[in-house]
């Protein structure tokens, strides 16, 4: 909720930044058709998130503040906030163990991942092709909980990851549609975080636009307080923007 609160406060002050010479400010929120898959595990088995746990499709919230200068040697800026969340519902075909406990038939479960970007990037490359190049430093809050009749199970896993970031973006002349993609990633002793996008969109010359596109969240943990996960979060998206 702070986080969400930042990202709104900065948005209400991005009138004020455009103000200043030669400098761009951009906006974008939208909700995510999302399908979760992959393992989760405390322990020594790992834990089928759709075959044990019963996910599917959720709808999750992404928010970005972003802000473009023209001082070669200062890096642009982008925050972006993730609220992913979601739960399933099950009942399982073998006993499964989390957190040293065993749970069998009905099992309700519920994740909640909590994700802040701070991407520091350069722009070496801004005509019909735009190029972007620079680091995401992507704090990540994650809690999962498993439960049944009379016993429940969570786990938590903080970290904050330095990404790699590389965006390009092509821009249709005089019909302010453009089409582009966006990598963020990481891989270190075992872990690691990758995402990924694809997206057409449109701006039209009231500084209001539109963006439609496929996006994919890749989350591998090794032993992170406890926690093991090689987690697949991906689906459609479209998304309204505002650029000054």
């Amino acid at each position: 909720m702070k986080r969400l609160t930042l990202l709104a406060a900065l948005t209400a002050a991005a009138p004020a930044v455009q103000a200043a010479p030669l400098v761009d400010v951009y906006f974008g929120g939208y909700s995510w058709n999302a399908e979760t898959s992959g393992t989760i595990a405390s322990g020594s088995a790992d834990i089928d998130m759709e075959d044990d746990l019963g996910y599917d499709d959720g709808s999750q919230t992404v928010l970005y503040l972003g802000v473009e200068h023209a001082v070669p040697i200062l890096p642009n800026v982008r925050l972006r906030h993730m609220d992913l969340s979601d739960d399933g519902r099950n009942t399982l075909a073998a006993p499964i163990t989390f957190d040293g406990q065993t749970f069998a038939g009905n099992v309700t479960s519920d994740y909640d991942m909590d994700i802040l970007d701070g991407t520091f990037y350069w722009t070496p490359l801004d005509n019909v092709v735009k190029l972007d190049l620079g680091v995401t430093v992507r704090r990540m809050d994650a809690d999962f909980t498993i439960a049944s009749p009379g016993m429940r199970a969570s786990q938590s896993a903080e970290e904050t990851f330095p990404m790699g970031h590389l965006a390009a973006r092509a821009n249709l002349p005089l019909t302010g549609v453009y089409v582009g993609g966006e990598i963020n990633a990481i891989e270190y002793d075992g872990s690691g975080m990758r995402d990924y996008s694809a997206y057409v969109g449109w701006r039209s010359d009231f500084l209001l636009g539109v963006e439609a596109g496929y996006s994919r969240l890749e989350v591998e943990l090794d032993d992170v307080s406890d926690l093991d996960s090689d987690l697949e979060i991906g689906g459609p998206y479209i998304a309204a923007t505002l650029s000054f």
